[in-house]
């Protein structure tokens, strides 16, 4: 799949540095982290998700995803990390790397996490076909969100 966007640099940047550092917290099970480094989007999407699969009021919903002393919180995050794992397998979580950021514009990039990275490479042979993940950012509130929505940039080709 192609990333959609421009490379503004050789190097890894912010933005995909707060990737890792997502991917890494969803790892290790530092949900607080990871539900904190998600777009206010993103939060309410999977607010709205787990209320309705679990038949919980939203007001509680809201009130687990915002206030860290709630008694469903714990719940909620692992309901969001059980989500993450089974599209993303814990093993594949290991050994990430962080590529250079494919901007779409200010506010919206892609970040790409390739699998695999065990030595500190800087360069990866030009037009290597690499697996990994590749997480959507948003700039929201003076930094890098990961934000699920913005999946709706990808271009998806239609199946003939």
């Amino acid at each position: 799949m192609r990333i959609p966007g421009e490379k503004r640099s050789p190097f890894p940047d912010d933005c995909g540095g707060r990737a890792g550092v997502f991917a890494e917290a969803v790892r290790d099970g530092d949900m607080d982290l990871a539900w904190s480094m998600l777009s206010r989007e993103t939060r309410g999407m999977r607010l709205g998700v787990w209320a309705t699969r679990n038949q919980i009021n939203m007001q509680d919903a809201y009130r687990a995803g915002y206030n860290e002393d709630h008694p469903m919180r714990a719940a909620m995050l692992d309901d969001f990390r059980s989500t993450v794992l089974s599209l993303w397998p814990l093993e594949d979580l290991t050994d990430l790397g962080v590529s250079p950021t494919s901007y779409l514009d200010d506010v919206h990039a892609f970040a790409f996490l390739p699998f695999g990275m065990r030595d500190d490479t800087t360069e990866v042979e030009h037009g290597r076909a690499m697996n990994g993940l590749i997480l959507p950012m948003l700039w929201e509130d003076d930094d890098w969100q990961v934000d699920l929505p913005g999946w709706r940039f990808l271009e998806v080709p239609e199946k003939t």
